[in-house]
């Protein structure tokens, strides 16, 4: 009898030691929103050095941009660009280019309707993350949601649309995609601490990783009206063959996921980041 209890205080105190040892994850509140960037590596943004400066200037001061451009050098005007994006998910630890993991996912559910031209960036809520390094966001395309009353027409029925302006020649631009699409790469967010991250997409890098050369005319590009071409974007896929399939991989590729530790919008120099 005796060395029955003996082992089962054992077994309790066994219990009670390997219960201590796997504390729960500690986990950090976070925002997520997301928003369009005509910033480019060639935009800049600074801040003013001297505080006796701010009497005459804002203590940060962006820029004017230059004129967006296509890789030939046309210039693009673009006058709508909006997502619908159905659900974000990102996991912890996750290395560039790994395999996906097993295990539970964090979601952001949607559907979200982000106007990427908005001065505001479309909120997705807050969730509780567990801490540790994020290099992968996946976010999910949705092509039959409920549209506010300002999304355009051409939205409807679409996951991604576009209207812009090459050489005065009307490019529109509807997928109908429901895939999704992804921003991994070197890098990583440290999540230690409660944070705002912000995924953009830099629509000046968007259009100058594409050859807009070839369109002499009014266009509409569609899943079922590609617009075939050659070479038209080896910056984003060298074996893409048509504009429809540039636009969409040139979404991931000119996608930025980071923390936004200054609120300016935009995912700057210093800031946890990754990117394509």
């Amino acid at each position: 009898m005796r060395k029955n209890v003996k082992s089962v205080i054992a077994g309790l105190v066994a219990l009670n030691i390997v219960g201590c040892s796997q504390a729960p994850t500690e986990k950090v509140s976070t925002s997520l929103s997301m928003t369009g960037s005509s910033q480019a590596a060639t935009v800049a943004k600074y801040k003013i050095q001297h505080p006796w400066m701010s009497l005459f200037m804002p203590s940060a001061v962006a820029l004017t941009p230059p004129a967006m451009t296509d890789s030939s050098g046309r210039n693009v005007t673009l006058n709508k660009a909006w997502v619908v994006i159905k659900e974000i998910e990102f996991k912890p630890n996750e290395t560039e280019d790994a395999a996906e993991i097993d295990g539970d996912e964090i979601k952001f559910r949607g559907p979200y309707v982000v106007d990427l031209l908005s001065l505001n960036p479309a909120p997705f809520g807050t969730a509780e993350l567990p801490t540790g390094v994020y290099r992968r966001i996946k976010m999910k395309l949705e092509k039959n949601a409920t549209l506010p009353a300002e999304a355009p027409m051409g939205l409807s029925g679409n996951s991604i649309y576009f209207e812009a302006t090459v050489a005065g020649n009307q490019i529109t631009y509807a997928a109908d995609d429901g895939t999704e699409f992804k921003i991994s790469g070197a890098g990583g967010i440290n999540l230690n601490d409660n944070a705002n991250l912000l995924v953009t997409i830099r629509l000046a890098d968007l259009f100058k990783m594409i050859d807009l050369s070839g369109v002499s005319s009014n266009i509409t590009i569609t899943s079922s009206s590609r617009q075939p071409g050659v070479n038209l974007c080896p910056l984003i896929d060298s074996s893409a063959a048509d504009l429809y399939t540039c636009i969409r991989k040139g979404l991931e590729k000119a996608g930025k996921f980071g923390k936004d530790d200054d609120g300016d919008h935009e995912i700057e120099a210093g800031e946890d980041e990754v990117e394509d």
